[in-house]
């Protein structure tokens, strides 16, 4: 009698399948591998790039400057920081050196919207693209960089508006006076951050911007220029809120306000209701006090990491749109457990 083979178990079968399909899978994926363009992979590697910032002094800044600084070198990228510690005259030399020394592109923080065009202008001339973070330079300039990266900063002035509004009705107000405390009046991410707020408090008539000072940022300048206001506006019966462009100041506004008598909080019309901007650690601290009523969700660790990625995505040749924008969102003492770790650096 012959004995004939047995058949193969189903497992052995699928087993079988299986090295197939693996091999297939393998082949393909080596394929497409080797179909790639070859600037996809390796592009970015040993360019020099130039980071142009405000300055490095403020929370915000140097941790933004840190993060990328961090992100950029595991493309294989160089990087050279310029801090210009709000001078526009400074940062127009620092462009200028920086297409001397033909860095391959330029990463540009501006220190003023209309001060920066002419510098952004001769990169342009000279074929060096520009990649703008956080500021953008005036409107019909859009053509001298490639692409913005940072949240809308008209967008981050109307929230806070938006805000002010729902304070002033929780604390059982129909109206009142705001003033603004804001960040250098040169730079555009002030100079939309006022145009927003202006835009979207119109929604209710009865409340009044009576000032808007600039802060240049600064939590000491903001703290004696909030002082300043009470004293102002004391004899017309004080003001009802204070919108403090970045938490630092508005924080500073808190303090000005506690030492000059004047409760601070949102349970009642007789407090003073102050808005934060841009999610500080101070912020976030005086937000879970029940001190400031809410802030924004602008967050420069993300920031730094996006901005050099975009970087990398420009030498790998993708097409970017003109602009790369993160999210905002407000924050009040309701979600402020979800951010707390993310505001603080």
């Amino acid at each position: 009698m012959v004995k004939m083979p047995s058949k193969p178990s189903l497992r052995a079968h699928i087993a079988g399948w299986h090295e197939r399909f693996a091999a297939i899978a393998f082949g393909v994926a080596l394929a497409l591998t080797a179909a790639l363009p070859a600037h996809a992979a390796d592009a970015s590697k040993g360019k020099k790039i130039a980071l142009l910032v405000s300055q490095t002094t403020t929370p915000y800044v140097a941790a933004f400057d840190n993060a990328f600084q961090a992100r950029l070198p595991t493309y294989g990228m160089e990087l050279t920081v310029f801090a210009a510690m709000y001078d526009a005259a400074l940062q127009a030399q620092q462009i200028d050196d920086a297409i001397a020394r033909k860095f391959d592109l330029l990463v540009v923080m501006a220190v003023g919207e209309s001060a920066v065009v002419p510098a952004l202008a001769r990169a342009k001339e000279a074929g060096i693209p520009v990649i703008m973070v956080n500021n953008v330079p005036k409107d019909g300039t859009e053509e001298l960089y490639v692409t913005f990266v940072g949240q809308d900063q008209v967008a981050m002035g109307r929230l806070a508006a938006d805000a002010v509004l729902k304070g002033m009705k929780t604390s059982g107000r129909e109206g009142g006076k705001v003033a603004m405390i804001t960040g250098f009046l040169s730079s555009g991410a002030s100079i939309r951050r006022v145009a927003g707020f202006r835009e979207a408090i119109k929604a209710n008539p009865k409340v009044e911007i009576v000032a808007t000072e600039d802060g240049r940022w600064d939590t000491a300048t903001s703290e004696k220029l909030a002082g300043q206001l009470y004293a102002r506006f004391a004899g017309a019966g004080g003001l009802d809120a204070v919108y403090g462009m970045a938490d630092n100041q508005a924080v500073a506004a808190i303090s000005a306000a506690e030492a000059a008598g004047i409760q601070v909080g949102y349970q009642s019309s007789k407090q003073l209701l102050v808005i934060g901007g841009n999610c500080l650690k101070e912020g976030i601290d005086s937000l879970k006090a029940g001190k400031l009523y809410s802030t924004l969700s602008q967050i420069p660790t993300d920031l730094g990491v996006k901005a050099a990625d975009t970087v990398n995505d420009y030498f790998s040749g993708q097409k970017l749109p003109k602009q790369v924008l993160m999210p905002v969102e407000m924050i009040t003492k309701e979600n402020v457990a979800q951010w707390e770790s993310k505001c603080t650096y």
